[in-house]
């Protein structure tokens, strides 16, 4: 959404324009932080008059939102459009024509560069294989003399050199290992095809920063890279559509197995030849037995050639990076573009923030999913979280450019109060994840801390070294054997609450433990034993297994609907081909989805809902008297089927809102008339997983019986990730426009006093088994019992991450368990990942043990009170 552009004749005049708003807006913020004070100073008499003079101050943020939310739906034409507006694009600066063309034509020389070097659309096929065959040799002692520059500057407290030579040493080692750094992810593309992607970010940054200081030097810097969101946005839109474009030109530009078997060895992949030493898998000379033919997409096997011998390129994800590179640079610049307008005159950094935020995990989720579906999802993985460090890193850059110093520490320190603010009850939960990600790392700093403390206890270095200890510090053990920046980081975990902490850490671990182990592989098995065992069945047969698993899981309260679909979907094809072939199998299968999925809603509403709603326990588990139900409850009410009620029936929870439905005693057939929209998500999460089975089937020669598959399960898991995310946005949207514009209905709603008593009762053992969990009055025994269950758990999580093919054996959802498993589907787990899951096993026990006794104390506390 470009807005309105000034005359080149503006163009002097815009930052004393902007510079001018910004005086004035910081003058409302005075004003309004003013008003607090003002009612202190008048007195108890005066307070109500001085609230009045507050509310008469609108609130800045308040003041950009609704700007925001005006200009949007003018844009747009109506508000739920202007909302998807709002949300789907960048605020951007309004600037001239002619230095939005020109900073367009800078974004797009360093893009244009990139798409030409590195990824199929230019010459990156051979750029790859050039850096691999020439300079990856290179790489290991380029890489070790990095890190150990690197390490001595940091061990030497490079940043305490306040001496002219000491500060020209610095500025010069620091500029060799960034070059060094930038020389090694080059050289190391073979093995880590997203290096140069995320480097390209990065010089994208310092690129324009450097332009800005050539040709924009008169332009403040804060306002210029405001200017930048514009240009970086449509040259994003940009590189997206040229991307998408020349996809389907021809067909050798899409991208399936037989094109990444095809180009693996010429995008520097070596052939892991390793993994599979029964296999003859080899040419003798160093290269592959078979052969892979884009223009008829076929596979041609040597003699003695198992079709197995297609894995040994399973690793490698270059070929999908090179193919997929234009739409990582669309990412990125996108993500620039967003961060552009923080700086944007008036803007508002919380709202801006929080746009950001779910943009670009969406376009992350959405870009995981179809990437895995596609046979790339580890590559994508470590590509996606390269490219949102290296993100993160840009936007540094423009950050540091934009502020001087102290304006930094200000506006940091206000991000953070206002995340404190919003977000600060959660701050534990996000202090765990950090605690079972990153412990290892601590154990080592707080290692090297004591080395450089080591250090600076010599006589002989001459820099100027950091104090030992300071006031706010006397407390804190170390004193002399750690540094004390490490000593602070001591202070800021011993101010945590470590028993919460620790405890949602275990939790995160569970979740990935789960995900990881549970959902990725024994999921998989099943899948796998299930369609083996249904291929002999009868048609009706399979449809009442299905039929008798959807429901189960339906009836289940966390399960969504999607996995479900994609079961059926993955299931009925080698069934029902045989019978309707594939398009009546797909019908079939839609059918049978459709159908399950309102005869779910009918047994949650009557059965669970309807006879149910009279015990409190189904009701306060439905959580009635939570705004969100009960604004809920305000909309389904409402006679006919508006957009709102049917949003909120399709992209609701399943489970909660057809249970709501019920209490409400809710006409059936209105509801279920209301959740035909659902096939809209049932269409392509079903076809996903449909896709995805055809993707793997094999001829008897080792070719793709459907070779294009791979690229429509990608396409179809895409929809589907928009569709679900979108059904989500609209409910989230009709329930938030509920509450704040029909308060008055809201409030009318008679609260569920038996409810209440309920949620009031366990509020009560809630405080007490906080009360009794403090870590300070913990006794030995319990703080034990919680550590060690954090210890092994963040074990367990390590090796099932770092060692994965130690943990487990390969599996795909087309192996059966007799030939790839000797016939026991626990043979899945190799030794490592049992010694895994014992620790998994353990950690959770000794939780277990604790929160018993914990609720015990609580519960006796609580009675006792």
């Amino acid at each position: 959404m470009v807005e309105e552009q000034f005359s080149d004749n503006d163009e002097a005049t815009i930052g004393q324009q902007l510079s001018t708003y910004d005086h004035d807006r910081d003058r409302q913020s005075q004003l309004q932080n003013s008003m607090p004070d003002a009612a202190t100073d008048a007195g108890n008499q005066d307070e109500e008059v001085a609230a009045d003079m507050t509310e008469a101050v609108p609130s800045v943020d308040n003041l950009y939102r609704e700007e925001s939310r005006v200009e949007e739906e003018l844009w747009c034409g109506n508000k739920l459009c202007g909302a998807f507006v709002g949300f789907l694009f960048p605020r951007l600066t309004p600037i001239p024509w002619s230095s939005f063309f020109l900073l367009s034509v800078f974004v797009a020389i360093p893009a244009t560069a990139y798409l030409m070097l590195f990824t199929k659309m230019g010459y990156g096929i051979s750029t790859y294989y050039y850096l691999s065959e020439n300079y990856e040799k290179y790489a290991g002692y380029l890489g070790f003399s990095i890190a150990l520059g690197a390490f001595l500057l940091y061990l030497f407290d490079c940043f305490y050199w306040s001496s002219h030579t000491g500060i020209w040493l610095r500025r010069t080692f620091i500029t060799l290992l960034i070059v060094g750094i930038g020389f090694f992810t080059l050289f190391t593309s073979g093995q880590y095809p997203y290096g140069p992607v995320a480097l390209f970010v990065v010089l994208v940054a310092l690129w324009l920063i450097m332009i800005g200081k050539v040709v924009y030097k008169d332009i403040a810097p804060k306002v210029y890279v405001s200017w930048l969101s514009g240009p970086l946005f449509f040259v994003s839109l940009v590189v997206f559509l040229s991307w998408f474009i020349w996809t389907f030109l021809r067909e050798e530009n899409e991208y399936n197995l037989i094109v990444s078997l095809a180009e693996a060895e010429k995008s520097g992949c070596e052939p892991n030849f390793a993994d599979y030493p029964d296999l003859n898998c080899g040419d003798g000379m160093g290269g592959v037995c078979f052969t892979a033919d884009i223009e008829s997409g076929s596979l041609t096997f040597a003699d003695g050639c198992d079709q197995m011998c297609t894995q040994v390129y399973s690793q490698c994800y270059n070929t999908f990076i090179i193919w997929v590179g234009p739409f990582l640079v669309s990412l990125g610049l996108l993500f620039l573009s967003f961060f552009a307008t923080f700086l944007r005159p008036g803007s508002s950094p919380d709202q801006e923030t929080t746009k950001l935020a779910k943009i670009w995990m969406f376009l992350l989720f959405g870009t995981w999913v179809s990437a895995s579906l596609a046979g790339a999802g580890a590559g994508v993985s470590a590509t996606l979280t390269a490219l949102t460090l290296a993100s993160f890193i840009a936007a540094a850059i423009f950050l540091a450019i934009s502020y001087e110093r102290i304006e930094r520490k200000e506006h940091l320190k206000k991000i953070g109060d206002q995340l404190v603010e919003k977000y600060g009850n959660h701050f534990n939960v996000f202090r765990g994840l950090l605690i079972v990600t990153c412990t290892p790392v601590f154990l080592l700093y707080f290692f090297v801390s004591f080395v450089i403390q080591r250090i600076r206890d010599l006589p002989f270095c001459p820099y100027t070294k950091p104090p030992v200890t300071t006031m706010s510090l006397r407390h804190v053990g170390g004193s002399g054997w750690l540094t004390i920046e490490a000593r602070r980081l001591l202070r800021e975990f011993q101010t945590w609450d470590r028993t919460k902490v620790f405890t949602y850490a275990i939790y995160w671990g569970l979740a990935f433990m789960v995900l990881s182990v549970i959902v990725s592989q024994f999921t998989l098995v099943f899948l796998s034993w299930l369609i083996e065992k249904t291929s002999v069945m009868s048609l009706g047969a399979v449809t009442g297994i299905l039929v008798a698993i959807g429901l189960t899981m339906f009836l289940l309260p966390p399960v969504p609907g999607a996995p479900i679909y994609l079961v059926i979907g993955i299931v009925i094809i080698p069934v029902g081909k045989p019978i309707m072939g594939i398009f009546g199998s797909l019908l079939f299968a839609h059918g049978i989805s459709l159908a399950l999925k309102l005869v779910a809603c009918t047994l949650q509403q009557k059965m669970i809902g309807g006879l149910l709603q009279h015990y409190v326990s189904v009701r306060q588990f439905c959580g009635v008297n939570s705004n969100l139900m009960r604004s809920m409850k305000l909309v389904l009410q409402q006679p006919g089927l508006g957009l709102d009620k049917v949003s909120i029936l399709v992209g609701g929870p399943d489970w909660p809102t057809s249970v709501l439905c019920g209490i409400m005693d809710l006409e059936l057939i209105p509801i279920l008339i209301g959740t035909l929209p659902i096939i809209f998500l049932i269409i392509p999460t079903l076809l996903t997983g449909s896709f995805t089975y055809m993707a793997n089937v094999r001829l008897d020669n080792g070719q793709s019986e459907f070779p294009w598959a791979g690229t429509v399960a990608t396409i179809c898991a895409a929809i589907t990730a928009i569709v679900q995310f979108g059904s989500m946005v609209l409910a989230a949207y009709f329930l938030e426009d509920a509450v704040s514009t029909r308060k008055s209905e809201l409030e009318a709603i008679p609260i569920d006093e038996e409810v209440k008593a309920a949620d009031e009762r366990d509020e009560a053992i809630v405080h007490a088994y906080e009360e009794v969990t403090q870590w300070g009055s913990l006794p030995t025994l319990a703080k034990s019992c919680l550590t060690m269950s954090l210890i092994s758990m963040i074990a367990s999580c390590y090796m099932v991450q770092l060692f994965a093919d130690q943990c487990f054996r390969e599996y795909q959802l087309t192996y059966t368990i007799e030939q790839h498993l000797d016939g026991d589907w626990k043979n899945i787990v190799k030794p490592l990942g049992i010694v895994a899951n014992i620790l998994f096993l353990f950690s959770l026990i000794l939780l277990y043990l604790y929160r018993s006794w914990a609720m015990r104390k609580a519960t006796s506390k609580s009675n006792h009170d």
